[in-house]
């Protein structure tokens, strides 16, 4: 086969991922376009909630809220997944990589974050560390039944991209600082409820303690992504 038939199929190839993307784009925008479906992305835009949770923000029935909920879905804007804690709940998240420069930022302060999960192991304690570098602010972990001490491939994680956890894990009467905003990276602590005064937002990250190096990679991303999201939106205080 010779070079000009290479280049075409080449071309041909280009071609055809081209209209591929332009389709999921009108997908995306078709979905959009009802204000119905546009109140629910708002209201995921920095925490996940339960359908039921999402019926209160938005005042539409659970008929009429699954079946937008579907066409988010299909578009790739949201997904549903199980509680760890709660297994008859599920979570609706969205997914900030396709939204991240199509919504109006909210406003928010954030001077002092704790993020907060059940073993303070792993996932809140990467949460943290993420927070103070994009920020330079201070940021706090604890969890609800802290563990020993942090998960040596949570330590692994954070090396391999720069960050240092140097805390040890700690529950919720050993914080000092009284925080103005509160994360919690885990359903069971966003289920069990932080007994603080500040603005609560969650978000459903599996927990990789069980897992090896990639369930840990997973859980950095999902956490760098939204963590990334909430340090454009939050201002200092």
């Amino acid at each position: 086969m010779g070079r000009g038939s290479e280049e075409r199929r080449s071309e041909v190839h280009l071609g055809a991922e081209a209209v591929r993307t332009r389709v999921a784009r009108a997908a995306i925008h078709h979905a959009l376009g009802e204000p119905r479906r546009l109140a629910i992305v708002e209201a995921l835009q920095l925490s996940d909630h339960t359908p039921t949770e999402l019926q209160e923000l938005t005042g539409l029935g659970s008929n009429l809220l699954a079946f937008h909920l579907g066409v988010l879905e299909e578009a790739g804007l949201v997904e549903r997944t199980p509680s760890q804690g709660d297994g008859r709940r599920r979570y609706v998240r969205l997914r900030p990589e396709v939204l991240a420069t199509l919504w109006p930022q909210p406003a928010l302060r954030a001077e002092q974050v704790l993020f907060v999960c059940t073993h303070n192991a792993a996932r809140s304690q990467l949460a943290a560390a993420l927070w103070h570098r994009a920020t330079g602010r201070r940021a706090a972990s604890a969890g609800t039944s802290p563990a020993r001490e942090v998960h040596p491939l949570a330590v692994a994680t954070a090396r391999a991209h720069g960050l240092v956890l140097d805390g040890e894990p700690r529950g919720y009467d050993e914080v000092e600082d009284a925080p103005d905003l509160v994360v919690s990276v885990c359903d069971r602590a966003h289920e069990a409820g932080a007994p603080f005064p500040a603005p609560t937002l969650h978000w459903s990250v599996p927990d990789p303690i069980g897992g090896g190096p990639v369930e840990f990679q997973r859980a950095y991303d999902r956490l760098a992504a939204r963590v990334e999201l909430l340090a454009a939106s939050a201002q200092a205080a």
